[in-house]
């Protein structure tokens, strides 16, 4: 019966990693990989410069991933986007293998190393994805197995072969050596350093041939790490990054790229990372209160670690070395906590076959839990009406695949600015015959080329004029999803450029020259006519839906200010789901601009009724209220917006506008004063800042 319910537990487990594992692809550098294992198996050499954009052509490219992108594009070619998807789930779950193995082997029982994995397992489901890091993932787990159990027999020598592969496949193979290199200052401190705690010296305790041993096989695996095609330059590649890194060289990435941004920002701790939080909490937790017996390689481990999921896309491998430290004190900590609670319980045995039979059922709630909030919100796609699969395929949402199809439909010129994001799907569709302006690879472009590449985004008019004389570029593809509205509002103002592609992912626009005269009469997009296709809500039914699409077109339409197009996008978007919040918040700015006052408080209130508060809500509300002589209620709704992001800078200048309106001109200079220094690179909000400054000085 117990290995029946044992087998239960486990088999519950492993389903429901399945599912968060089993996800439709997503990711945008996957389209890169694809290509790059095409090219690999088509050209029979792995590439040495880089081949797919027109910018940095010819520019020496060590593909540290070159493998992965042969494996993926075998299984793609064989079982497509399934397979890919398949293959996901599988290195997903044989990575929590290893390290549940881990956790059974620490605590001798299978429930707390079962329930603890859980956790282990939400605190890193941010990064399942098919990408290289996953199968880094793989490895790390494969390493922290191995030298926790079999550090001390033959078995660990496994780590050489695994090494070999690990370096061929992505640049975190520098994990494995460090590792290794953890494991044996340990030892080295544990012997050497007299002003230790005594408890310290007497934990996990290495023999000089195991400590002798493990030296000679760090040194062994830092020459497998020579074993890849680019030799020295492709071991010593995790060097240079984190030589650019110390150097501040590539800042301007860690400012911009989503997974490199610090997992402690305050907008993502309550939602993506609050799990790893957690994780990251216990860990500290139980390390205090085995303070007396700790080993010392736990101590560098989570030193280490801690530093190294500083990054968003760390936290899978932090979360992994915090699973194998908690369980390994777990049960210790447990036995302390039970004795000093003085509880009569049942025996032994039925109490343990009662939190059996609980961690059984709550496992299979879980279960049903994560795939009811996988459909609830997933389940039909507005874009293309029809139910989808979000366990399977790919999930085209995500991509601009209509704009691209138009690309290569109308050959638009091939010299084509495009956002950093669009990059490898663009290679992934239409390499060989075109190349890329930017793609992923922020190590190839480095930090001098991205810096203009993201001020020309953000709206520099005389960046992106210098970039495309340099470059020659005649049309302009940007993702909406994920790119910036400011070039997109300067190109849709500027009469040398024209829209000539537009929908819920892309827009693409066409320099106005002689040679594209024809073809720009013929596509032009007039966005003052523009009308959304209504859903179809009897096809919707009763599915719970967001209204992703819709939302998409009314935010970069008010942006625009298409104001008669964002309402009937927003209006759409409330058929669709009618407590949209961010619907009726398109529907206020809209009524805002065209001074409908008391409607755009109305659509606003709406809005923070729904739980949708901001900075901008509440400086948008307080605008109304200046408008509609609510000074008071004015007041009070900008200062919390100042309370809710202090460098919000509207909201000072909405507060400088009620105290100029209210007579008190010193303190109106000042709030217009801050507005100004936080409104640097708002070049509207700027002007209306100076000129309110001025009116203030005139008077």
């Amino acid at each position: 019966m117990r290995n029946i319910i044992k087998y239960i537990l486990i088999i519950n487990l492993f389903c429901l990693i399945a599912v968060l594992g089993h996800g439709a692809i997503h990711d945008f550098d996957l389209w890169l990989h694809l290509k790059a294992g095409e090219y690999i198996l088509q050209h029979k050499a792995i590439p040495a410069q880089d081949i797919f954009s027109f910018t940095v052509a010819g520019k020496p490219w060590i593909d540290h991933e070159w493998l992965f992108q042969i494996l993926v594009y075998l299984i793609n070619l064989k079982f497509g986007s399934d397979g890919l998807v398949s293959l996901q789930s599988l290195i997903i779950a044989f990575s929590f293998l290893a390290l549940f193995l881990v956790g059974y082997r620490s605590t001798k029982y299978y429930l707390e190393a079962a329930a603890l994995l859980v956790l282990a397992v939400y605190a890193s489901s941010s990064r399942f994805n098919i990408r290289p890091d996953i199968v880094s993932l793989l490895f790390f787990s494969l390493y922290l197995y191995l030298l926790t159990f079999h550090i001390k027999s033959k078995a660990i020598w496994l780590l050489v072969p695994i090494e070999i592969i690990w370096v061929n496949f992505h640049g975190y193979f520098f994990l494995g050596p460090l590792l290794i290199l953890f494991f044996i200052v340990g030892e080295f401190l544990r012997r050497r350093f007299k002003y230790l705690p005594k408890r310290w010296k007497k934990e996990f305790v290495l023999g000089e041939e195991t400590y002798l041993n493990l030296k000679r096989l760090w040194v062994v695996v830092i020459l497998a790490t020579l074993i890849n095609p680019n030799w020295i330059d492709g071991a010593l590649y995790p060097l240079s990054v984190l030589k650019d890194f110390l150097s501040g060289g590539n800042k301007i990435f860690f400012q911009y790229i989503e997974e490199l941004q610090p997992t402690f920002k305050a907008s993502i701790f309550l939602s993506r990372f609050s799990y790893f939080y957690f994780i990251t909490g216990l860990c500290f937790l139980v390390m205090a209160l085995n303070f007396r017996r700790l080993r010392i390689v736990d101590i560098l481990l989570v030193t280490f670690f801690s530093l190294f999921s500083f990054k968003a896309r760390n936290v899978a491998f932090s979360a992994f070395v915090y699973y194998v430290i908690i369980v390994y004190y777990f049960s210790q900590t447990i036995g302390k906590a039970s004795g000093a609670i003085k509880i009569r319980l049942p025996s032994k045995e039925k109490w343990d076959l009662l939190c059996q039979y609980a961690l059984i059922l709550i496992f299979i709630i879980w279960i049903g839990v994560e795939l009811r909030n996988a459909l609830k919100d997933a389940g039909y796609d507005l874009k293309y009406r029809q139910p989808k699969n979000i366990l399977l395929g790919i999930d085209q949402a995500r991509y601009p695949k209509e704009a691209v199809d138009f690309v290569l439909a109308n050959k638009i010129p091939s010299n084509m600015f495009n956002d950093f994001n669009s990059g490898a799907y663009l290679i992934g569709r239409t390499y060989p015959e075109r190349r890329v302006f930017i793609d992923g690879r922020t190590e190839l472009y480095g930090q001098d080329f991205f810096i203009r590449y993201k001020n020309a985004l953000d709206g520099d008019s005389r960046i992106f004029e210098d970039i495309a004389a340099k470059y020659n570029i005649e049309a302009v593809f940007l993702n909406i999803i994920t790119g910036s509205y400011e070039i997109i509002k300067y190109l849709y103002r500027n009469p040398q450029w024209e829209m000539v592609f537009f929908d819920d992912s892309a827009l693409i626009f066409l320099k106005n020259i002689p040679e594209n005269k024809g073809f720009i009469s013929k596509h032009k997009i007039d966005l003052s006519k523009y009308t959304p296709l209504p859903a179809d809500i009897i096809d919707i039914g009763l599915r719970k839906v967001y209204p992703f699409t819709y939302m998409r077109r009314a935010s970069l339409l008010t942006s625009l200010k298409e104001d008669r197009a964002a309402m009937l996008e927003a209006k759409e978007a409330l058929r669709i789901m009618p407590q949209c919040a961010e619907a009726y918040n398109i529907l206020g700015k809209v009524y805002l601009r065209s001074k409908q006052y008391l409607p755009a408080l109305e659509s606003f209130r709406s809005a923070s009724c729904l739980a949708y508060f901001n900075a901008g809500l509440l400086t948008d509300i307080g605008s109304c209220l200046i408008e509609l002589k609510e000074n008071k209620s004015a007041a009070y709704s900008l200062k919390a917006a100042i309370r809710e992001n202090p460098r919000y800078a509207r909201a000072y200048y909405e507060l400088g506008r009620l105290y100029l309106q209210q007579g008190d001109k010193e303190t109106a200079r000042k709030e217009l004063a801050k507005a100004l220094k936080l409104a640097a690179k708002e070049k509207e909000l700027s002007k209306d800042i100076e000129g309110k400054l001025q009116e203030i000085k005139n008077k």
